[in-house]
């Protein structure tokens, strides 16, 4: 195996804070040849931008209705965990004083 400068070694307990070991850094990179698909993507959303508009809405709609109550569960445990984080911290800002 070669030895690629975006592959990280693992971390002890095998996670890192900033994403998985080797993972992709854009959105395109899990396609082979991304230069070519990110260059005709954009492309297309630039000579087509009403129906990529409109077929991004129809697709987060689709997505809404059917992965709903998954999304906004998640969006409930991340709003938690950002007050539990403030107010931790205001808690313990007034301990010092």
């Amino acid at each position: 195996m070669a030895e690629d400068e975006f592959v990280r070694p693992p971390a002890p307990h095998g996670a890192l804070p900033d994403g998985p070991v080797g993972g992709a850094m854009g959105p395109f990179d899990f396609l082979p040849g991304s230069e070519k698909w990110k260059g005709v993507a954009l492309d297309t959303v630039r000579k087509y931008p009403i129906p990529c508009l409109l077929g991004a809405a129809a697709l987060g709609f689709w997505i809404g209705r059917h992965k709903g109550k998954a999304i906004t569960a998640a969006a409930a445990g991340l709003v938690t965990n950002a007050v539990l984080q403030n107010l931790n911290r205001v808690f313990e800002a007034e301990g010092l004083d």
